[in-house]
């Protein structure tokens, strides 16, 4: 889904990337009909939209959409979907995989359960030229994908066991809250900033600096806010000023005992 993948997840660690040089492809598995504050068709063309815009914020050069259907993929075959992805890696060798982790303890959405399982089988098998030989036929050669790093909530369910803190800058930051309030459809909407004054109200607080702005401009600015409060949230629990955490793996987890060595054996420059 457009709003939980690259910005709201992950888009600090693909702003940092871009800016070390990578160029980044956008898989956008579902139609995203299901978000948003209108009819299903509706819905999936503002969210393409917004998705374009705020990819293109984060220095992603092109956004792929698969088109399957928002919370419908469970009865769509798993093989299919990750045929679909071995696919789009062979096509652009990345040397970098992100995505939700379909190991973590919390997922209650059934599209991101579908998408990451299919996407952590994908990843492996992409490197198997028996794998979709039809594939090679048409001109794709096997790709093994040497790292990828895996997101999920930690603040529900039994959560999320990241094993790496990517630090980032204010200006990674400041991208990744202009990203994630470009889909206004979901989140940065004028009813969003009414529920939170309200609530505020219910309590007898206000919030100053809102005060003056239209209702579209405090949706914007709570969301910001919130992209600024969770990534320094993240770099305080490790040591920097702003970041955020992952399941990382790389290209030596398929053998054993070779991490231990290393980490016994190789002195840090």
């Amino acid at each position: 889904h457009d709003d939980h993948t690259t910005d709201y997840g992950m888009g600090g660690l693909i702003a940092r990337l871009v800016d070390e040089g990578y160029q980044g492809v956008y898989v956008r598995s579902s139609n995203d009909e299901k978000d948003g504050r209108h009819g299903y068709a509706l819905n999936d063309a503002i969210n393409l939209k917004e998705a374009r815009e705020a990819t293109t914020i984060l220095g992603i050069r092109e956004v792929v959409s698969l088109g399957w259907r928002n919370d419908y993929m469970d009865s769509i075959p798993l093989k299919e979907l990750r045929a679909q992805l071995i696919l789009l890696i062979r096509k652009y060798r990345p040397d970098v995989v992100l995505g939700h982790d379909p190991w973590a303890g919390y997922d209650r959405n059934p599209d991101h359960r579908k998408v990451s399982r299919a996407m952590a089988d994908a990843v492996w098998l992409a490197g198997l030229p028996n794998v979709h030989p039809e594939q090679l036929e048409g001109g794709l050669l096997p790709h093994r994908v040497p790292y990828v790093f895996l997101k999920a909530r930690v603040d529900y369910g039994r959560g999320h066991w990241p094993n790496v803190a990517v630090w980032l800058t204010p200006e990674q930051v400041r991208r990744k809250a202009l990203a994630f309030e470009t889909h206004r459809n979901v989140y940065a909407h004028p009813s969003t900033a009414r529920a939170y004054i309200a609530a505020l109200a219910d309590e007898g607080l206000v919030v100053p600096e809102i005060e003056g702005m239209n209702d579209q401009q405090a949706a914007v600015q709570f969301e910001k806010w919130f992209m600024e409060w969770i990534s320094r949230k993240r770099g305080e629990e490790n040591g920097a000023d702003n970041a955020e955490v992952y399941w990382f793996r790389d290209e030596f987890d398929h053998l054993p005992g070779l991490r231990d060595y290393l980490r016994a054996n190789v002195e840090p420059k």
